[in-house]
C-alpha cells in the first residue's frame, strides 16, 4: 500500500474538514449564465447562416427541354450537363450557336466521364400529345430511361 501524506490521510479519516470559500460566487454564476445564453444564440443563428452551394443560391437553374429554350442559347452561355446516375455536373461553355444546336440535336451522343457510358439525345412527344410544339428533349440511356439533363446557368 502506498503511503499518503499525513494531511490527505487526516482528510480521508474525517479528522480535518476543508471548506472552500469562493468570494465572487455571484460573478461566476453570471459568467455561466452569459455563456449559456451565448451558446443558445449561436445554436439558433448558425444553422441559418451557413454558405449554400452554388446551385441553391439565386434564381433556380433553367432546365432545357423545349425547342424554344434551345433557340435562346447564345454564345457565351454556360450550360450544365447533370448525370443522375453518378450525381455529377459538367460545365459546358457555349462558343457559338452551332455548338448549342449540335449539342441538342436528335441522335447526338453524350458521354459521361464518371459513368463511363454514352447517352443519346432524343426529342419525343409526351404520351397522348400529337402537336409538334409539345416535343421535349431528353437524354436517355440504352433502355430509353431519362438519365441526364441540360440546364442553363448563365
Amino acid at each position: 500500500m502506498e503511503k499518503l501524506p499525513i494531511l490527505v490521510r487526516m482528510i480521508r479519516r474525517g479528522w480535518i474538514s476543508i471548506r472552500v470559500n469562493i468570494p465572487n460566487q455571484s460573478k461566476n454564476m453570471n459568467r455561466l449564465k452569459n455563456l449559456f445564453l451565448a451558446g443558445m444564440a449561436l445554436a439558433v443563428f448558425i444553422p441559418n447562416s451557413h454558405a449554400q452551394p452554388w446551385f441553391k443560391t439565386g434564381s433556380p437553374i433553367e432546365r432545357i427541354h423545349k425547342k424554344e429554350q434551345v433557340d435562346k442559347i447564345e454564345p457565351g452561355s454556360q450550360l450544365v450537363l447533370v448525370c443522375k446516375g453518378s450525381d455529377t455536373v459538367t460545365l459546358i461553355n457555349i462558343k457559338d450557336k452551332k455548338q448549342a444546336q449540335e449539342l441538342c440535336s436528335s441522335g447526338h451522343m453524350v458521354h459521361c466521364k464518371d459513368c463511363r457510358k454514352t447517352f443519346k439525345v432524343v426529342w419525343t412527344n409526351p404520351t397522348g400529345k400529337g402537336q409538334q410544339s409539345k416535343t421535349t428533349m431528353q437524354i436517355v440511356n440504352s433502355k430509353g430511361e431519362p438519365c441526364m439533363f441540360l440546364a442553363r446557368i448563365k
